[in-house]
């Protein structure tokens, strides 16, 4: 399935592809619409046709030369930051710097196919314990623990009150993970479907706008990658806090605040070598993904999906394609 361009997709043959060596071929089970896909489908792509899709779940359907760890018919999930493996950033352990790297899906073709050609170091594979559907929303899981181990060293090591601006899957998921590790998080969304949404997973929510959490929060994230979102962290952020960036927003916070109340700025990139983990937390119980899935529909049903994940935020707070792409 192809968008052909903004707003439209078409479905396309080819030829099931060949792995070469280090490649597996993997078949494609479900996949999660992410907010980058959404923005892909709004005309952000590089270029048209382009295959989106970057979260999901599969089965190895063939091995290149050279290829262990995996198994023909074994059920896996694809990390999706592809990477050289060679440059300074790898080899140090930072991938998603990789300069000659980037997302599935974004800068290369992505996973909403039948079958997609991956290198094998990218899959992770996948228990019984966790579903298909819940496959489909690991990465703000792996996102939120690359982003607790950009923070910790800075954060003090009793429980901190935290704040996270943004109440979609990443800051729903995010909240989970943080409360999981002894942080306190107060959630902060303007639209009332996704507040309720994270209520129902204990979280503490309030409405877009400030409140007093006593000593303030000494951790701010930013998740929402809107305007408004970057304008409440800055007005939540306190003296000393700590500030981590994950949204990518036309704006930042503003640079008086980050001198004026010493802040420390943290950018968060992807969840680089974090599926593993998340992949436990989830079979463990830790975090159920599939809470955050509001919308369900058929591989086929593509264009539907989009639509109303693009257009009606305050129904969608993450849509999940079903079914082997066949």
């Amino acid at each position: 399935m192809e968008l052909v361009e903004p707003h439209v997709f078409a479905p396309t043959r080819r030829p099931v592809p060949e792995p070469a060596a280090g490649e597996v071929v993997v078949a494609m089970r479900a996949l999660g619409l992410c907010g980058t896909d959404l923005h892909m489908y709004g005309g952000r792509a590089a270029d048209y046709p382009h295959v989106v899709g970057h979260d999901g779940a599969a089965v190895v359907a063939a091995r290149g030369d050279g290829v262990t760890g995996v198994a023909v018919g074994q059920r896996v999930t694809v990390d999706p930051v592809a990477h050289c493996g060679k440059c300074a950033d790898c080899t140090r352990g930072a991938v998603q710097l990789c300069p000659d790297g980037g997302y599935l899906g974004m800068l290369g073709p992505g996973l909403l196919a039948e079958y997609v050609c991956v290198p094998a170091r990218l899959l992770v594979p996948l228990p019984d314990s966790v579903s298909d559907l819940a496959a489909t929303v690991l990465e703000p899981v792996a996102v939120a623990l690359h982003l607790l181990e950009r923070v910790s060293p800075l954060l003090p090591t009793e429980p901190v009150p935290c704040a996270v601006v943004g109440g979609g899957p990443l800051g729903i998921l995010l909240g989970v993970v943080l409360r999981h590790h002894g942080y306190v998080p107060h959630l902060f969304e303007p639209q009332v479907t996704r507040r309720d949404l994270a209520a129902t997973v204990g979280l503490d929510v309030h409405p877009a706008e400030p409140v007093n959490l006593g000593d303030g929060p000494r951790l701010v994230v930013e998740t929402s990658a809107a305007p408004a979102g970057v304008a409440l962290a800055d007005e939540l952020a306190t003296p000393g806090s700590v500030v981590a960036v994950v949204g990518r927003a036309p704006h930042s916070i503003a640079p008086p605040s980050v001198l004026l109340k010493e802040l420390s700025l943290v950018g968060v990139k992807g969840g680089p070598g974090q599926y593993p983990e998340a992949v436990r937390l989830v079979a463990d119980g830790v975090v159920d993904p599939e809470t955050v899935i509001t919308h369900r529909f058929g591989w086929h049903e593509a264009d539907a999906a989009f639509r109303i994940s693009a257009n009606r935020p305050d129904l969608v707070v993450r849509t999940a394609l079903l079914g082997a792409w066949q």
